[in-house]
Order: C-alpha cells, then structure tokens, then sequence
C-alpha cells in the first residue's frame, strides 16, 4: 500500500488484536511466503546484474556488495550469472585495503558462498584487518567468522568467550543492544540471525528467544524496525523476515514481505529505506531530501545485495508446522516499551546516545495489518555529517528555533504509561505518556518559565497525512479517522522537519497559564 493511497481501513472490533490477520491468514503458508521471498531474491540478482560494470564495480561505491552480489548469483545459478561473478571476485581483489575495508561484511558472505575455493577467499582477505568496532552486529561477524573457518581446541575455547563478552556487553533479556545502551532493531534483528544459523545449539537458542522480541515489535502491520539506529531500512526487514518465517511467525513475516514488495513496486527496485520509497537519486545519501532515513555509511548496492542474500535464505526455509503468535502483553523492558491495540501500535526506545538512538515521542502505527500507516515516524537519524536531521526533528519542547530540549531519561511508570526527562537551558521538564485502547495522551510539565515563551509537544506526523485544523485547540484527519486535541491553542506548521518516513508536519502549542499542556490523539472520535 502506498503511504498516499486510499482512505482508512477500519480497525478489527474488540478488546484484541487479531493476530491471525482474518480471513486471508488461514490461507497463508509458510510456502507462499518462501515462493515470494524467492521471486523478490531473484529480482535482486537480476538488478545487481544489470547495475554491474565492466570493472565489476557497481553504479555507485560499496562497501560489500560486491562479495554478497558474488554469494547470491552464486546460489541462484553460477553458470547464468558466471560473468558477474568473476567480475566481482576480480574486483574485489583489487579493492583497496583502507581503514574503510568491511572486512567482516566480507569475510562473511565469501565463507557462506558455495562453490568459491578457500584460496580465492584468503587472497581477497590477504592484508586486511577486522574492525572490531564496539557494536554488536559486526561483533558477531567476527565471532561467527572465527566459528567458520577455525575449528580447533584454542578457537573453540575463543569463541567461547568472544560469545561471552558479547552477551555480557550487548545482551539485555531477549534484546542484542546496538551499542552499549542503545537499541535498534534493525541490528538486533542482524545479530539474531547470525546466531540463528550457527552450528552451536547455544547460539540457536538464544535466536529464538530474541525472535520473540521481533514478532513483537514487528506485530501485523510488518515495519520490523522502527526504532533506533537504521530505522525503516531493508537491512534489518529482511534479516527480521528470515528469522520470523524459520520461527514459525508466519503472519508477521508476511506483513514484512508485503511492505519489502510494497516498497519495491514503487521505486522500481527494492530501495535501501522502505520507509520513503522512491527512484534512487543521482546522489543518495544523509542531506539528500530525496532519500531521507540514510547514514552516511550507507550504500545502495550494499543493502541491495545483503536484503537478497537473506531473502533467498528465507525462501530456503524448511516448510514446518510450528506457527506461532507473539502474545499481546506490552513488554516489561527498561530498554523499549510498546503498546498494541485494534486503533494502533506504539514502541518507544527508552534510553541511548544519540538522537536517533531515544524516542523523545512514541513512534505510532495507525491501525493493524497492512492497511497500518506510520502516524508518528521515527526520528533522528545521521547526525555526525551534514543530514537533514537538526534539533528541529526532535520530537521535544523547545524555545522558538534556538533553544532545544536535550533527552536525558525514559521509563516506564506504569504498564501503559511512560515518562521522558529532558533538560532545555538547564531547566529540568517532564513528558507523561499514556497509552489507551482509543487514545494516545501526552502531557508535557515545564516549570518556571514564563507563559507563552516554550513550545511544547513539537511532536512530527508524517508530512503526507493531511490535517484539517477545525479548531483553535482541534485537528482531525479523516483519511485515518484520528481526532488531534489540546488544552491550549495548537500550531501545525507544514514541512517543518524531516523523519526518517521524509518530511514532516510539526505539532506544538504554547500555554496562556500555567506550566504544562495535555496534548490527545484519538481513534473513532473524529466527530465526537
């Protein structure tokens, strides 16, 4: 579906979510996923192909592409593809071995590739170091890696406790972290994969208790990372879909699939944010309005040739008969909270670094199944290189445009309540927010400042959902059938920001009296 079609669909009635996703679920088979996960893998093969040089570069810079371009060609049909492949492999020969070299991304997609002889891999690799930078996913890499190629007594014992420092630096009760206190599932859903294909019964146990933190974060509406670092992006959707299919949770692969094919229909190849789907630009990257939700690590063919690679691995799943359903509880973490109803879904990350580690306000899934539509998008996003991303995209009081809050603490106060804590000129305020089955309800508190001089909530909906202001202290949206109200006058300015869904309409308001504001959003009461 895309992000401008049509009108609302209705939520299910009821006190509970149907996670059997109706009607059309009771035809779903883990078989049907696999043949479209397979169709969508070829796809990818054909449009590396066709984006290959003569040099075997592609069209734009990778990173690794090229030696996962070389293990999806190779596992779809070596002799179809032979030309490409000996292109790639003598390229990536004469890669230069800089600071930048992804040795790890490498190494990994050479090992898994079947067919290639070990010394074609040890002389691409030769003169390369690992990385090793303190972040989960490429922490893993080294570990599986290592599991791969060496199987003695001392790499054993290695690995052994590699694995240990991992859990013990990035593991926090079914969730891998990204970095030390930070949370993205995009790189959580990475790590649960590296795991899940390990020969040790250990590292697959692990996998699949953090497939359960996917299928939960992941629900009907199939946006599987909407938090933290990479938001929206391919990278971590296929890796998700791979891990919920293999486990069983065959409806929230599907609703996955559905927004990866989606997102491929409507730029013309699967692009690297599903979340803003359009024609790739002469120029992608973090400032580029165009392809808003990018870091200035990514690159195109990079997530083109890994989203292909788990993707053929998904459609290589035995078919089983273990179908799951994630339970409808909101999860007790200190890391990310959630809240599901018929009306919506809302996650929030509750503490991290960056900007686009935190989330100053939920990020909100109007309705369920694949008629959801992102409400309150993720936020963020690069912040170390010039990006569309500034102060103005945080989702937090501030004082005109130069004076902006700074997240200090989320918590969870109660099971459907949580609390934010900023500081903004080193005056502490606090954000309540509640989740109910009709309503989301915020309610910021700023003290001791003068009436009419803070904007607060500065909260961003995604700029393509249009608002209709009926009131000083009203807005409604018919296309989702969502009531916006306040206790005080109510600003909505058009194109204020970007998320990582693209630009954004911002919502803020300034009190008359008093030091806080209670700001609603509401489902089914558009009229009431």
């Amino acid at each position: 579906m895309s992000r401008d079609s049509g009108s609302a669909a209705q939520p299910p009635q009821g006190g509970a979510i149907s996670w059997s996703g109706g009607d059309m679920s009771l035809r779903l088979t883990d078989n049907d996923i696999r043949q479209r996960c397979q169709t969508l893998a070829h796809q990818i093969a054909d449009d590396l192909a066709k984006r290959q040089r003569e040099n075997g570069q592609f069209e734009q810079p990778d990173f690794y592409a090229k030696a996962f371009g070389v293990n999806l060609w190779s596992r779809i049909d070596p002799n179809r593809f032979a030309r490409n492949i000996e292109r790639a492999l003598v390229s990536l020969k004469s890669d230069p071995k800089d600071k930048t070299y992804h040795r790890e991304f490498i190494e990994y997609a050479l090992l898994h590739t079947p067919g290639l002889k070990t010394e074609i891999t040890r002389e691409i690799l030769r003169g390369t170091k690992q990385q090793c930078p303190d972040v989960a996913n490429w922490q893993m890499l080294g570990l599986i890696n290592r599991q791969k190629r060496q199987t003695g007594f001392v790499s054993k014992l290695i690995n052994r406790a590699h694995l240990a420092l991992i859990l013990l630096r990035y593991w926090r009760a079914q969730v891998f972290l990204d970095r030390p206190k930070c949370f993205s599932p995009q790189y959580h859903a990475f790590c649960t994969a590296l795991l899940s294909d390990s020969e040790n019964p250990r590292h697959r146990r692990i996998a699949d208790h953090a497939t359960a933190t996917l299928a939960h974060l992941t629900g009907t509406h199939g946006y599987a990372n909407l938090l933290g670092r990479g938001a929206g992006q391919s990278f971590g959707a296929a890796c998700a879909l791979y891990m919920l299919l293999k486990n069983g949770y065959l409806d929230a692969a599907d609703a996955i699939l559905h927004r990866m094919e989606d997102a491929c229909r409507e730029a013309d190849q699967l692009p690297l944010n599903l979340l803003a789907p359009a024609l790739l630009p002469e120029h992608p990257g973090p400032d580029n309005p165009d392809t808003p939700g990018w870091y200035s690590y990514n690159r195109h063919d990079d997530y083109l040739a890994f989203a292909g690679y788990w993707l053929l691995k998904a459609a290589q799943v035995p078919a089983g008969d273990n179908r799951q359903h994630p339970e409808l509880a909101i999860r007790r973490s200190s890391i990310v909270a959630q809240f599901s109803c018929p009306n919506y879904h809302a996650q929030m990350t509750l503490c991290g670094k960056q900007g686009f580690d935190v989330s100053g306000a939920p990020v909100i899934v109007s309705v369920q199944g694949k008629s959801a539509r992102i409400l309150l998008p993720p936020t963020g996003g690069e912040q170390d290189v010039p990006s569309l991303y500034n102060n103005a995209s945080t989702p937090l009081p501030a004082m005109g445009e130069s004076s902006f809050s700074r997240f200090l603490l989320g918590r969870r106060i109660q099971v459907n309540r949580v609390e934010v804590t900023f500081d903004l000129t080193g005056i502490i305020g606090h954000r309540q927010i509640e989740f109910q089955d009709k309503r989301v309800i915020i309610t910021d508190h700023f003290p001791d400042y003068e009436p009419g001089q803070v904007d607060l909530f500065r909260i961003l909906i995604d700029g393509t959902i249009e608002l209709e202001q009926t009131s000083p202290d009203t807005a409604i949206c018919p296309q989702l059938g969502i009531k916006i109200t306040a206790d005080t006058p109510l600003q909505i300015t058009s194109k204020a920001a970007f998320s990582a869904v693209g630009i954004a309409t911002r919502i803020s308001a300034k009190t008359k009296h008093g030091t806080s504001a209670t700001l609603t959003i509401s489902w089914g009461e558009i009229y009431a």
